[in-house]
């Protein structure tokens, strides 16, 4: 167990050394998971488990002295959550608290612990975007390595071109297409696509939805997220041309929308994803149900050796039972 020492920091007891400064980003001051998640809390079950039933199909015609057509809802898949705890803990020796944390007014270097589940929470979630194409992964973290599973309900990945359907119809496509070019590079020709790849997305019993994409997401400070920003530069101008359908007048015929800038994809930094904003909620998209938020415990001495220990612990589980406000691309132009 590592443990913080007078020799892993000397400048905290150096007298020559007046000022010392604990540099770390704040990150309760902007977080990200909540903008693409459905957030559930206050869970008080271990596991949980959704399900859903589908409506009706459409109204037949009734012809003269004829029997009303019937119809049966379906049902819909099944996903589980199962709440996982993750933590830290900061032990300090009785030396290092009293002549060096102590004595140089540090004693926030604890509520780094909070700090490192906070980034810990935001690096899980984004993972599920980063690994959207994937219907598993192996997790690194400080305790090792595990994997991760990261279908929906149908036991399908996030985006995919074969999304089951609940009645056994052809299967949905949520992975940006305009029926010919697949995975399509992020341009005006792509928004279109993102939204042709929306409307022809059914529901459980075959029919049409309304699915509006309005939220576009990527890695922050990459190609995407610039280009992502001079297009709505240009919509807000409305287009260069008045010519209809020549190519600098794109923006004219390209919807609004907003764009979410994500820091903590790690792997995929081209992909990119939309979503309809509308529909997130506890029905469609992705899900994280915690039962307990961040606690921060401490300190606790143990008795031997006067050590100090501090804990940040939380409980949560994140995934998704139906994709369907969501597509995306790996922005190769190719399946």
């Amino acid at each position: 167990m590592a443990l913080f020492a007078l020799g892993d920091a000397v400048d905290l007891t150096d007298v020559a050394i007046q000022k010392i400064f604990l540099k770390e980003t704040d990150l309760e001051k902007k977080t990200y998971f909540d903008k693409y998640f459905n957030v559930e809390k206050g869970v008080t079950d271990r596991l949980l488990k959704d399900s859903s039933i589908s409506g009706l199909g459409s109204a037949s015609r009734i012809v003269e002295n004829a029997v009303v057509v019937s119809e049966a809802p379906v049902q819909g898949y099944d996903k589980t959550y199962t709440q996982v705890s993750y933590g830290k803990l900061l032990p300090v020796t009785k030396e290092m608290w009293k002549f060096g944390i102590k004595k140089r007014s540090l004693e926030r270097v604890a509520q780094s612990l909070k700090n490192a589940c906070l980034r810990a929470r935001e690096e899980l979630c984004a993972d599920r975007l980063d690994q959207s194409f994937a219907t598993s992964y192996t997790k690194v973290d400080d305790g090792g390595s595990y994997s991760v599973s990261t279908t929906g309900g149908n036991s399908v990945e996030l985006v995919s071109n074969a999304q089951t359907r609940e009645d056994g119809g052809t299967n949905n496509n949520n992975r940006v297409t305009d029926g010919t070019t697949v995975n399509m590079d992020f341009d005006y020709d792509a928004i279109k696509a993102a939204h042709r790849t929306a409307s022809l997305i059914l529901d459980p019993k075959g029919k049409n939805m309304d699915i509006n994409i309005d939220t576009f997401i990527f890695k922050k400070g990459t190609a995407n997220y610039f280009r992502a920003q001079e297009i709505l530069g240009a919509i807000r101008a409305g287009g260069k041309s008045s010519l209809p359908k020549s190519a600098d007048n794109d923006a004219s015929g390209t919807p609004a929308f907003k764009v979410l800038d994500l820091p903590y994809i790690s792997s995929n930094t081209a992909y990119w994803w939309g979503f309809d904003s509308s529909m997130v909620g506890s029905e469609y998209g992705l899900q994280y149900k915690e039962s307990q938020g961040i606690q921060l415990e401490g300190p606790n001495v143990v008795f031997k050796t006067d050590e100090i220990q501090y804990k940040a612990t939380m409980l949560f589980d994140i995934g998704f039972n139906d994709y369907r406000n969501w597509v995306g691309s790996k922005n190769t132009n190719a399946a």
